[in-house]
């Protein structure tokens, strides 16, 4: 996981699930690409009511509101556009803060399952 600095830097951090993971149904979500048990893939606009926002340009993401205001934001690792759901390992879950300045992001490829810690 990065955090990013105030002067826009990347620090490497260790993987925070209070700011890349979000709950549905009382079950921290840590990829959503995966079930809420992470044995089935999924859709995360249809398992988790993620929404397709355009980010500038021709570029698109998807992104999840959390309670507090902050979005929880789907990319390719480019940045550029929706991840594709067959190569999820590769796609960025970063967290924005209310006013979209970037707070932190990871590979989905990297984040660890709660029971990996």
């Amino acid at each position: 996981m990065y955090l990013i600095s105030e002067s826009g830097l990347n620090d490497k951090a260790p993987y925070d699930p209070a700011l890349l993971a979000f709950f549905h149904q009382g079950v921290e979500i840590r990829n959503p690409y995966l079930s809420p048990c992470s044995r089935y893939e999924v859709d995360p606009v249809a398992a988790y009511g993620f929404e397709e926002v355009w980010t500038g340009g021709d570029c698109r993401a998807l992104d999840l509101t959390l309670p507090d205001g902050c979005v929880l934001r789907l990319t390719n690792e480019d940045g550029l556009c929706i991840p594709d759901p067959d190569e999820w390992e590769s796609a960025i879950i970063g967290r924005l803060s209310s006013d979209h300045d970037e707070i932190a992001w990871c590979v989905l490829g990297e984040v660890p399952l709660a029971t990996d810690q």
